[in-house]
């Protein structure tokens, strides 16, 4: 049955590939609190005919996607995700880097997935830990940056069983 009203955006897990070939072999790491960058932009660059001022060409440029961003709280014990970024960011490329699909599957209210963002050949490129203040009472909250080759988005909630 198709839904027909807005859904909420706080319900989601994420999951990690173990290669960038497949998302069926999927680990789960449904910890974050936050996921930003699922955007894509085609930039137009602007051309001026010779002798014509009153209008330009636009034309189309290659496709630009930002990166992807995951934020969580600080655990102790280690993930996946972070066993991943730190073998990547931290070798200084000593080995190759291996690229991952990252999944986010937006649930509905009885846990039913709704949607869902592929985000193919993922490789870390960025790590953030939030600033430590002694007049603060705040979690500490680790940023997880991520290139991508391109996502793909699916609307589950059409697809029939």
């Amino acid at each position: 049955m198709a839904i027909h009203y807005p859904v909420p955006g706080f319900k989601f897990v994420v999951s990690l590939s173990q290669s960038a070939k497949s998302g069926r072999d999927a680990i789960y790491d449904a910890s974050f609190q936050e996921v930003s960058g699922i955007s894509v932009e085609v930039p137009t660059e602007d051309i001026q005919e010779g002798g014509e001022n009153r209008f330009m060409y636009r034309l189309p440029q290659p496709v630009k996607y930002p990166n992807l961003v995951l934020k969580r709280g600080v655990v102790v014990t280690s993930s996946e995700f972070s066993n991943w970024i730190n073998s990547t960011l931290e070798t200084g490329f000593a080995q190759p880097v291996r690229l991952r699909n990252i999944i986010v599957m937006l649930l509905g209210d009885l846990n039913q997935p709704l949607m869902s963002w592929t985000f193919e050949k993922a490789y870390p490129v960025k790590k953030e830990i939030s600033g430590f203040g002694a007049d603060k009472n705040q979690l500490l909250v680790e940023s997880m940056e991520f290139a991508y080759q391109k996502f793909e988005e699916v609307n589950l909630s059409k697809v029939k069983a």
